[in-house]
């Protein structure tokens, strides 16, 4: 079950596309933070719940597609 959350040892030679891949894993993580703290703000206030559970779910989508990206061009 390990190997399903972080499938491989991290490897410093991955290429030009393994760093472009972990540099587009990064900004997205760093975005979907940012998606989550807006939504918690909002839901805390209770000014647009709405708005907070379509950003928590933007967060979320955010955050998987970083991660399939990183699978793609860095292959870990």
């Amino acid at each position: 079950m390990p190997n399903l959350i972080w499938p491989r040892a991290l490897s410093s030679d991955v290429g030009p596309s393994g760093l472009i891949g972990r540099s587009v894993h990064w900004l997205g993580v760093a975005v979907a933070i940012a998606f989550l703290f807006t939504a918690m703000g909002l839901a805390a206030d209770g000014w647009a719940p709405a708005l907070a559970t379509w950003l928590t779910a933007g967060a979320v989508a955010t955050a998987l597609a970083a991660r399939g990206v990183r699978y793609l061009l860095a292959r870990e």
